[in-house]
């Protein structure tokens, strides 16, 4: 899962992947910095850290700040919430910083949006929600355009992105690349058109009373629609215990085989690289156990 591990700074090569540093670390712990407050308005003295998203997303009760990643990606997602029609599902309200300038939607590193009323989807009770959410999300954006961003975004999950789509040679131990490996001998061609979806939607769907379902912390890609449910089922299995049935539950056109395979190569691509480099932390550190009966199950499909 997205323990943001990621760089500050988007790099200029898709063929390399930045990881946190310590100075990185040390950075988004701190919360939001004085200049970033100072743009965005916030309250300093309200300041709290919110649960949840590694503990890097702050909250004065008005508007949430977090770290802003890819500064790209960041102002590409803005521009698509201001220019949000849909009634179907919420977003985020973007806010642009005072004297942003040239950074747009950043502020020193960091970016906000309006505090989004609603709660967590009960994982995985409420996994219907999750696939309605989505559903709506992805009919909402099917017809945005792939941004340039892809081109460069250099994080570890858009490297499991280009393992699992564009032939990216994987990085890890002996363990992670004999399941990689796996998984790779067992790719097909995909035929489902591709638009832009969100790569994490299991853990970022908000309900309440009376509103419709919201999606938050949205990491773009550009793939068939139903990768998103593919992830998202891979995802509850793994790492929430969800029944195996899932696989067959949420199935849906001729790829969906084809979309579990990439879909476990997503995840398990980061994993083998911060393997690599002995930086496994988190739910990382028993990913690869809790993936291999899926990848089995899978395969055997």
């Amino acid at each position: 899962m997205d323990d943001s591990l990621g760089g500050r700074n988007a790099a200029s090569s898709a063929g390399t992947v930045r990881l946190l540093d310590a100075e990185d670390g040390e950075w988004r712990q701190h919360g939001p910095t004085p200049r970033a407050v100072r743009g965005f308005g916030v309250r300093d003295e309200a300041l709290r850290r919110l649960p949840g998203g590694a503990g890097h997303a702050w909250t004065d009760g008005r508007l949430v700040l977090k770290p802003v990643g890819c500064v790209p990606e960041h102002a590409w997602v803005c521009q698509v919430y201001a220019a949000w029609t849909s009634q179907e599902v919420r977003v985020p309200e973007p806010v642009a910083p005072q004297g942003a300038g040239e950074e747009g939607w950043s502020a020193d590193g960091w970016g906000a949006h309006v505090f989004l009323p609603g709660r967590d989807v009960d994982l995985v009770r409420e996994l219907g929600r999750v696939r309605h959410a989505s559903d709506a999300f992805h009919d909402s954006v099917k017809a945005l355009p792939r941004p340039e961003f892809m081109d460069t975004r250099d994080d570890p999950w858009a490297f499991g992105d280009r393992l699992a789509w564009d032939a990216a040679q994987p990085e890890g131990d002996s363990d992670s690349l004999e399941v990689i490996e796996q998984l790779r001998g067992h790719l097909a061609p995909v035929s489902s058109p591709e638009q832009v979806i969100h790569g994490d939607i299991l853990p970022n769907v908000l309900v309440a009373d009376g509103l419709p379902p919201a999606i938050i912390d949205w990491p773009p890609y550009f793939r068939p629609a139903a990768l998103a449910n593919a992830i998202a089922v891979t995802d509850a299995v793994t790492f929430r215990d969800a029944p195996l049935s899932l696989l067959d539950e949420w199935a849906t056109g001729q790829d969906w085989n084809q979309l579990l395979v990439r879909a476990l190569l997503y995840r398990l691509g980061p994993t083998g690289l911060f393997a690599s480099r002995n930086r496994l932390m988190g739910s990382l550190v028993t990913h690869l156990d809790r993936a291999r009966p899926i990848v089995d199950a899978v395969l055997s499909r």
